[in-house]
């Protein structure tokens, strides 16, 4: 009898009470039955009363039964918090039973500690270890973790590594430290590897200089393992296309040393005899191909199939393919390319359609006839062929005539020798009807939920499709509905005629079940009432396989799990619940950003300005699943940069609402003018499906820092543009996305809008209100991508004094660069003298000679001139963009595209013209075409684009000084004109424009 066994008989006399051990041994007979007047909780260690409640099967006023005392057992050992589990009952003074349940905690791996040096780094020897912080501490784990450290450092050259573990416990928190002592000795050096195989015709000296492991370095396992791919990547373009290569041991040698064996076939001699195609470009596809299969009747096959499908794209239908060897050693390959005339579709036809007319089939086909130029050039391919047919009885067989069959499609000569005529013939056959549609042993569905789950209706044309998936939509719901184990068969019987259908759904049912007891493990510092909100599921509910993978999804949002395993244990005979583990492993809380960049400043002195970026993140702050950050970016040329500190909280006052609260400082560019901000704002963002909806507040101080080099035609329409000013503002924003894909989207929409109203609150001076939207379409269309983008947006300023409204130039709109008006320059698509300044700003000459302004205006010496466009932006915007997107070759794809855009001085000014003059001018048109390239990140754009209508723009040279010093009266004197031409621009950017 251990000691813990002897305490606890012990205790159980004192009490005059009577124990279940975790064996189920001693169940006093006298008691069971009775009902449980009070639960008591017992522990060594520091424990939480809510989270063992929850495991305990029984409750008060509920009977003392052996299946809940040994269900409690069971549920307490298995959150691996506990080293031992007592129940403890005795006679209550209401007749019942009081029963204390006694838990002793078990110890938890509270850190873990490398002491010693080697090569490998400590991130690597501990990912050799088979358990991690937070873990259950387990001994028969710590010997095992040192013989993978031994293995790992012995793999890294250190053959006579020692690590030896060292334990401590806290009896306080129950955690135990774990140390590691490493002894690596002496790294052993490579020696001259040994080849296992006839190497011939080759020598030790040639395949030992293609290793980069070389003779004499510290010895690496990986290094080794890497050159036996280089290894066989040389016999192969040596020509051994069926050479292989492979470490099969690392044998420790008398001076200290590791001498790598490789087992090694080289294999006959492939010679390539090409005609009609280059005998290097064969080699070279060969040889991609071999980086991932073995050469074999496959490879010939794949490379054939390939080779005549690239012919046919490029019209060339008739090519001719052919790859076959003879031969031993060596081995001929013999490669044939007939590419034939090329040839385009002149029409496409089908026949035997009497039922369904062309119109309804035609969108099917992938084929279609020669028409514009790139965009449709008529290419006829036998995958597309095959795949046509394919759609075109699919779409009969889905709509009754289930008997349908489409011939293989005729393809002849056309009225010119490099066209060709295709035909599709379809015979028909008649067409079935569901005559009647059954459904038994439905017991626990209702009629109107029946009728909801299928779409088999009577009357209506039979679809063996829809069946099969009105089977698995009957299946689905019993499972999220506790019949697990459910099945349902399908029947239908054609009538003699192939016009009836009667269809037959048979169902059992089995045995409902349910959720029991949820049981986590794993959260050592996460708090168990953060992760049970994330738990689809309550007690007692119907089993669903759908709130387990809801709730497998909710934990892994929070960001707190490195893993998360949601596993459902075998139902109780009997009550049929399913207890369910839900094992996790917290990820690391501290993570770190850093990264380098370039960012090019438009308008600016200086517009070239590469950036750094640092930041740190604390996640699972206090084991709420809360969250703090920091992030900051600085541009030393410019001396641009912001930093920002976050703090989210995801459950703000136990609700499901999150907030995010943030403090931030910038001083962002607008041209050469540098826009000062330090506020914070808070925000909560919540999503509804595929709606995300937010509401932010920000309260911000803003402040140009150079005002001076603001435009003059902002200093006297806006002058409170040069001043600080205080923002305190409030807004909503919704975002509803329907897209196939964030990145590169095909298909769907979203539709975005959103509010922000200042108001005078704490001395805040700004006070307007703003609204913005945009929605963007995406068609699937024959080649590739047809992309709409409508966006429009007002300001509203509530305060308009002599100096001005008090919309700061950072809020206002502009237009122009790479999302909007393609063929402007970033910001600078607008009206000539209201939202954009094309005017020069000359300043008096410092210094000795002549100022700047002297080589284009000789009659202003004096001055020094800054030339515009500038930024003035406005309160009324509007664009709009169609563009088409094609695939070229890979991820490189080709896009054209028609902008159109304005930026107004008020929103009462926006119109739908097109072009034009004045202040309420119409939209400037762009066209353009560019490049683009599908990264991980999304796509790289390389893009050109220019107005449609190129004007000559005049301007002023202005300045608010004379040439002897004076201000000028009125202000900006007017020095000379110019003009300007508009002209293309070329953008190089990441991410579609919409």
């Amino acid at each position: 009898m251990t000691r813990r066994e002897l305490q606890r008989l012990v205790l159980a006399l004192l009490c005059g009470a009577a124990a279940w051990r975790a064996d189920g041994s001693e169940t006093p007979a006298a008691l069971l039955g009775l009902p449980v007047e009070s639960i008591a909780f017992t522990c060594d260690g520091p424990a939480d009363p809510a989270e063992i409640k929850a495991l305990v099967a029984f409750q008060v006023g509920w009977p003392l039964t052996e299946v809940d005392t040994g269900a409690t057992i069971r549920n307490l050992f298995a959150t691996l918090d506990y080293s031992d589990v007592v129940i403890e009952a005795e006679p209550a003074p209401g007749g019942g039973v009081a029963v204390i349940v006694r838990l002793w905690r078990s110890f938890r791996i509270g850190g873990i500690e490398l002491d010693g040096s080697s090569s490998l780094s400590r991130e690597e020897l501990r990912r050799a270890i088979p358990f991690s912080e937070r873990d259950p501490f387990d001994r028969r784990l710590l010997a095992e973790g040192a013989a993978a450290m031994e293995r790992r450092l012995a793999a890294d050259g250190y053959i006579h590594a020692r690590v030896d573990p060292e334990v401590t416990f806290d009896q306080a928190t129950f955690s135990a430290t774990v140390v590691y002592r490493i002894l690596a000795g002496e790294r052993a050096r490579v020696a001259l590897p040994v080849f296992d195989g006839d190497i011939a015709p080759f020598t030790v000296e040639t395949l030992v200089r293609q290793a980069r492991l070389k003779v004499g370095s510290p010895y690496r396992e990986s290094l080794a393992r890497t050159d036996a791919e280089r290894l066989r990547k040389f016999l192969i373009g040596e020509g051994h296309f069926k050479a292989g290569v492979e470490l099969i041991a690392a044998e420790p040698t008398d001076d200290g040393d590791i001498r790598p064996v490789y087992r090694i076939r080289v294999g006959p001699r492939f010679v390539i005899e090409a005609t009609g195609i280059g005998e290097r470009r064969v080699r070279r596809e060969f040889l991609r191909l071999l980086e991932v299969q073995t050469f074999d009747a496959d490879l010939l096959e794949e490379w054939s199939e390939t080779t005549r499908e690239g012919l046919q794209r490029s019209g060339r239908f008739r090519a001719r393919v052919s790859a076959t060897t003879e031969g031993a050693d060596p081995t001929v390959v013999r490669v044939t390319v007939e590419p034939g005339q090329k040839y385009s579709v002149e029409s496409v036809s089908i026949a035997g359609n009497a039922s369904v007319p062309d119109a309804t089939l035609r969108p099917l086909l992938a084929t279609r006839r020669r028409g514009l130029p790139l965009l449709e050039p008529g290419r006829l391919l036998d995958r597309d062929l095959s795949a046509d047919a394919s759609a075109l009885l699919g779409y009969y067989q889905t709509n009754g005539w289930i008997g349908a069959r489409v011939d293989k499609p005729a393809v002849t000569e056309g009225s010119r020798p490099d066209r060709l005529l295709v035909k599709f013939t379809i015979e028909e056959g008649p067409r079935a009807f569901v005559e009647s549609r059954q459904v038994e042993g439905a017991e626990h569905l209702t009629p109107v939920e029946i009728e909801g789950l299928l779409s088999i209706r009577a009357g209506e044309p039979f679809n063996p499709s829809a069946v099969r998936r009105d089977v698995a939509a009957i299946r689905t719901r019993y499972e999220n509905t506790g019949w697990r184990e459910a099945s349902v068969q399908e029947r239908w019987t054609l009538s003699d005629d192939k016009t009836k259908v009667e269809v037959l759904y048979r169902i059992d049912e089995g045995v409902r079940s349910f959720f029991g007891k949820t049981i986590l493990r794993g959260n050592a510092v996460t708090d168990p009432d953060r992760i049970l909100r994330q738990i689809a599921w309550k007690e007692g509910e119907p089993f669903s396989e759908a709130k387990i993978a809801d709730t497998q999804r909710n934990l892994a949002r929070t960001g707190a799990f490195r893993s998360i395993e949601v596993r459902p244990q075998p139902a109780d005979p009997a009550s049929e619940e399913h207890n369910v583990k839900v094992n996790l492993t917290e990820a690391r809380r501290v993570s770190l950003l850093y990264g380098v960049g370039y960012q090019y400043a438009n308008g600016a002195s200086n517009p070239n300005d590469p950036f750094v970026t640092l930041g740190a993140t604390y996640r699972n702050l206090f084991g709420r699943m809360q969250s703090a950050s920091i992030e900051v970016q600085y541009a030393p040329v410019s001396q641009r940069g912001y930093v920002v500190a976050n703090f989210l909280e995801p459950y703000l006052f136990n609700t499901e609402i999150p907030l995010t609260v943030a403090a931030f400082a910038s001083r962002q560019p607008i041209q050469d003018i540098d826009i000062n901000r330090v506020g914070l704002f808070l925000e909560s963002v919540r999503m509804f499906g595929h709606l995300r909806a937010g509401l932010r507040y920000s309260y911000q101080y803003i402040a140009p820092e150079n005002p001076e080099d603001l435009s003059t035609i902002v200093l006297e329409k806006y002058p409170l543009s040069a001043r600080p000013i205080k923002q305190s503002a409030i807004g909503p924003s919704f975002f509803y996305d329907r897209r196939d894909d964030v990145l590169d989207p095909h298909k769907g929409y979203y539709l975005s809008i959103a509010g922000n109203y200042a108001f005078p609150f704490l001395n805040a001076d700004a006070n307007f209100g703003k609204i913005s939207g945009q929605a963007a379409y995406f068609w699937t269309v024959p080649g590739g991508v047809l992309a709409s983008s409508f966006r429009a947006g007002g300001i509203y300023p509530h305060s308009v004094t002599t100096r001005g409204d008090t919309v700061p130039i950072a809020e206002k709109f502009f237009a122009g660069g790479s999302s909007t008006a393609r063929g402007f320059d970033t910001d600078l698509a607008g009206i000539p003298d209201f939202t954009v300044d094309y005017n020069t700003q000359a300043t008096l000459h410092q210094g000795s000679g002549v100022g700047s302004c002297a080589a284009l205006y000789p009659s202003l010496p004096e001055y020094d001139c800054s030339p515009g466009p500038r930024i003035i932006g406005g309160n009324g915007f509007m664009a709009w963009g169609l563009e088409y997107r094609f695939p070229i070759a890979g991820n490189l794809g080709l896009s054209v595209f028609y902008d159109l855009a304005q930026v107004w001085s008020n929103p009462g000014d926006i119109n739908f013209k097109i072009e034009g003059t004045g202040p309420r001018q119409g939209l400037r048109q762009s066209i353009g075409l560019g490049l683009h390239y599908m990264t991980p990140i999304g796509p790289l754009r390389l893009e050109v684009g220019r107005p449609v209508e190129l004007r000559e723009i005049d301007f002023l040279v202005t300045s608010t000084v004379q040439p002897d010093g004076k201000p000028c009266d009125p202000s900006p004197c007017r020095l000379a004109v110019g003009s300007v031409k508009e002209k293309g621009r070329i953008f190089l950017s990441i991410g579609y424009p919409f």
